[in-house]
């Protein structure tokens, strides 16, 4: 499948747009697409980071000036959408790409109509929520406490659209760093400091200032910059004058400082889903407007320590607040547990899977491991399972901790994990009584409809008939269509339910259920 990305960054952009952009790029071309991008010529574009990473790179022209730093979105971009479009249009001649994504503020339906003939289909990467979309899929990590209503009316009712954290696109280290970044229940003694590609308010010296007041002089720190920060000399001085403080410049991630921190202070953005994956607990200031709105829900449902907008963030202010984290335990370890569900680091493989869905023939089972429990957790609570489930009350994070670590010890639960290319795509247990197994199953959202709940039952039993001859039970509520069709396909038996009128039984004798291409025997 050949992929066009079209973003922009700059000094005033930052670097956000463009970076997310590769880490999809990264995992499409491990799918064998062929991916380019097409940006414009802003100050500070990466091009030399796109030429390293290998992706074909067209520049469009430079803009006549450069949009300042209290400029809106519009101005971003730098000459009029129709003139972009065209532009755009011109740039991907020859290469016929079936998938055109972009990520730009200042880019909407109109430009989006401009460009759709030209391509197969067309994603929207967004965070703003504030304008019309004309595109076959959106895009938007942000957390909010209702995503299923954030874009309604803004984009076509056939549009896929992907929101929340569950998405973010995330490189692969940050996943891995996550499974060996145990945090003892020590003191804090290391902080980073990352305030993003440009940190145009000069927010990294402010909470510099912050950690050499006497009591916060003990951390160690790590701070972060990139090229395009503009004080590096004033940065120099105080790492200089201040004991166990590193400067780090420009890298390819920052999953290994994240994982070898005890707390955070940085801006909101893309860098919030890189450290809640972690389990980095963080004080956050909004750099720019459009971090305001996902960090202040963040904030509402206690997942971040928020400082407010740049404006807010003073030396003082941020001392306080790192000074309250950094002595209550407590809260540290439940932030750092609740970021971790929040965010579990595949983000960027749902997204591969919703633009390249893989062959149901493909999918394959595995034993559930510990490292599943916050997979489970989401599962559980995903809204239509909780309203089909027998006892429909959402479901508390400490008792899950200890029933999965419960069933994972228990011989007579049989669990497994179904994956599509490695992707976690819904579960099944046994729940054995004797010579019954109790079913109970789920599938990710991002795979309804596909008809894989009928192939996660199939090879769900082949897997426990191997070993285990037991008849197969399940308890369907009434109004659960698919299920109900699910076990009716693969012949189970409807009975009679012992939970009332409200639910359906289904029944199977070892080696009664049939499915295509599979042997129970």
């Amino acid at each position: 499948m050949n992929v066009v990305f079209r973003a922009d960054a700059s000094v005033v952009i930052g670097s956000g747009h463009v970076m997310r952009c590769l880490t999809l790029a990264r995992a499409l071309r491990d799918r064998g697409c062929d991916v380019r991008f097409i940006l414009r010529e802003h100050r500070g574009a990466p091009t030399e980071l796109l030429a390293g990473e290998g992706f074909p790179l067209t520049l469009l022209p430079a803009p006549a000036t450069e949009p300042g730093p209290d400029e809106d979105y519009a101005a971003w971009l730098g000459v009029p959408p129709a003139v972009d479009a065209a532009e755009t249009v011109s740039a991907l001649k020859g290469f016929e790409p079936e998938l055109l994504v972009v990520d730009h503020y200042a880019l909407g339906s109109e430009w989006e109509r401009a460009v759709k003939a030209h391509v197969s289909r067309l994603m929207v990467i967004d965070d703003l929520a504030n304008r019309l979309h004309d595109c076959d899929l959106l895009l938007d990590q942000n957390f909010s406490a209702q995503p299923e209503s954030r874009y309604r009316g803004l984009v076509p009712p056939q549009c896929i659209s992907l929101i929340g954290p569950r998405y973010a696109l995330l490189r692969p280290e940050y996943r891995a760093h996550r499974k060996s970044a145990s945090r003892p229940l020590a003191p804090p003694s290391r902080i980073l400091v990352f305030f993003g590609g440009s940190d145009l308010h000069g927010l990294t010296a402010v909470a510099l200032d912050a950690l050499s007041r006497p009591d916060l002089a003990h951390f160690a720190a790590d701070v972060v910059v990139t090229k395009n920060y503009g004080g590096v000399r004033r940065l120099e001085e105080q790492a200089a004058a201040r004991p166990r403080t590193t400067l780090h410049g420009s890298r390819p991630h920052l999953a290994d400082l994240m994982a070898g921190a005890d707390l955070a202070i940085g801006s909101g953005g893309a860098t919030t889903w890189e450290r809640m994956c972690i389990g980095l607990p963080s004080i956050v200031v909004a750099a720019a407007e459009n971090q305001r709105p996902s960090a202040e829900a963040l904030a509402r449902a206690g997942l971040i320590c928020y400082a407010g907008k740049w404006a807010d963030a003073s030396a003082a202010s941020l001392y306080r607040m790192t000074l309250d984290l950094a002595s209550d335990q407590d809260r540290l370890e439940n932030l750092r547990q609740r970021n971790q569900v929040e965010v579990d680091g595949i983000g960027t493989m749902r997204v591969v899977e919703a633009l390249i869905p893989t062959s149901s023939d493909a999918l394959r089972l595995r034993n559930a491991r510990a490292e599943d429990v916050s997979l489970f957790f989401s599962w559980a609570n995903e809204r239509s399972v909780r309203d089909n489930a027998i006892n429909t009350a959402a479901i508390e994070w400490g008792s899950h901790q200890d029933w999965f670590a419960r069933k994972l010890a228990d011989p007579a639960t049989v669990m497994l994990v179904i994956e599509a290319n490695g992707l976690p795509v819904g579960q099944i247990r046994f729940d054995i009584d004797g010579d019954v197994a109790t079913i109970s199953y789920s599938i990710d959202p991002l795979a309804r409809g596909r008809g894989w709940g009928t192939r996660l039952i199939a090879l769900g039993a082949k897997h426990l008939w191997r070993d285990r001859k037991v008849k197969l039970n399940a308890q369907v509520r009434v109004g659960n269509l698919p299920s109900a069709a699910a076990f009716t396909r693969l012949g189970f038996t409807e009975v009679a339910s012992v939970l009332g009128q409200e639910y359906k039984a289904f029944f199977a004798e070892p080696g009664q259920i049939t499915a295509d291409g599979m042997d129970f025997e």
